[in-house]
């Protein structure tokens, strides 16, 4: 590490101390909801009741978020540290854990399909409903437009003889849009009106 006098930290690198002070913000903010997701999870066990569909969305998007953000903030750091993150006590050596957590407990990428599956069943319903007033409230305007998009593409595609699965594959990337509107609009929104 370059220093005009003496050795430097890592840890003191500017470049390498805004992403620790970035991931301490955002983890902080994941934290604080996964705390919440646990306490109404633990209530609603304790009282026998299974956990609604507004919790069951939100437990997927903490399993998905706080995966997904330690993984990226992982790989910023390791590319910012260069060869040091190849030496055996570096601790980089532990990401592939954070792989592992991808996949266990499902498989991130399939829940979020089902995320998105569930939210264009949702929209659709919303969509035909004879009293579409309020129906929508709860979609987020990238939600509404992810749909909308999928929706169309889907009813085109099926419609012209492509197979339901085919298409879905073919709009991967707008499944996987929506599923971060889903997550993004879940997390921001918080807990308190479950």
């Amino acid at each position: 590490i370059f220093s005009f006098k003496g050795s430097r930290v890592l840890s003191n690198i500017p470049q390498l101390a805004a992403i620790y002070e970035e991931n301490e913000t955002k983890m902080r903010d994941i934290d604080e909801f996964v705390g919440s997701c646990e306490k109404l999870l633990s209530n609603s066990i304790k009282s026998g009741k299974p956990p609604s569909a507004k919790l069951v969305e939100a437990i997927a998007t903490c399993k998905v978020k706080a995966v997904e953000q330690s993984i990226a903030m992982c790989f910023r750091l390791k590319q910012e540290v260069g060869s040091f993150a190849l030496m055996a006590d570096s601790g980089h050596g532990n990401m592939d854990f954070l792989q592992a957590c991808k996949f266990a407990e499902g498989d991130s990428r399939i829940l979020m399909q089902k995320m998105a599956r569930d939210r264009l069943k949702e929209f659709a319903a919303a969509s035909t409903s004879a009293t579409t007033e309020g129906a929508m409230d709860d979609f987020s305007k990238d939600e509404k437009r992810l749909c909308a998009t999928l929706g169309k593409n889907m009813a085109e595609a099926m419609k012209a003889g492509v197979d339901k699965q085919q298409v879905w594959d073919n709009e991967w990337r707008t499944v996987y849009d929506l599923a971060d509107a889903v997550i993004e609009r879940v997390h921001n929104a918080g807990t308190d009106h479950f």
